[in-house]
């Protein structure tokens, strides 16, 4: 028998994940339409915006669906001119200038974190980072469901979490 250990990389689905979607899936309505079928739709996005705000600390109005961490990596990073360390995901270097020092404990030194952006915890290393007030953008993918987080009272302007990391589709 083969046991899967790789959980930093994705997760299998959760039994109530698969049973959400599957929920969905059986909602013909458009969430955009004003009819019973698409307010029925809608009723289950804003249900599902309500319960991450909730597990997030943040209000329901700041949280913004996308198809995962790299498209919203691409949403809150670009065009921004944002710095970051070599250590972050290939999804948000990609749109960061890489020019924050590492120490030799894999800990990030930055001096502005309104212009900057900094990864919770390392899929690879499991360094955990401390966040700074203040700080512009958190991947906080790897951390998200597994260490606790309170996006209001932490000074964060935005975070990135994906559900394929606790038991959520990829």
């Amino acid at each position: 028998m083969r046991v899967y250990l790789d959980h930093n990389a994705t997760t299998p689905l959760r039994p109530e994940a698969r049973a959400a979607m599957t929920e969905a899936m059986d909602v013909a309505g458009n969430p955009s339409s004003v009819h019973a079928e698409g307010r029925a739709a809608k009723a289950l996005i804003e249900r599902a915006r309500a319960q991450i705000a909730t597990a997030l600390g943040a209000e329901d109005a700041d949280i913004v669906f996308t198809s995962g961490a790299t498209e919203a990596a691409a949403l809150a990073l670009g065009g921004r001119g944002l710095r970051g360390a070599a250590i972050e995901h290939d999804a948000v270097r990609s749109w960061v200038a890489e020019d924050l020092p590492v120490d030799a404990h894999g800990k990030v030194d930055l001096d502005d974190p309104a212009g900057c952006t900094l990864q919770s915890a390392n899929s690879e290393t499991g360094v955990l980072q401390s966040l700074p007030p203040g700080l512009a953008v958190s991947d906080m993918t790897q951390s998200f469901g597994k260490l606790p987080c309170d996006f209001a009272g932490s000074g964060l302007r935005m975070a990135l979490v994906s559900a394929h990391k606790l038991g959520g589709p990829k």
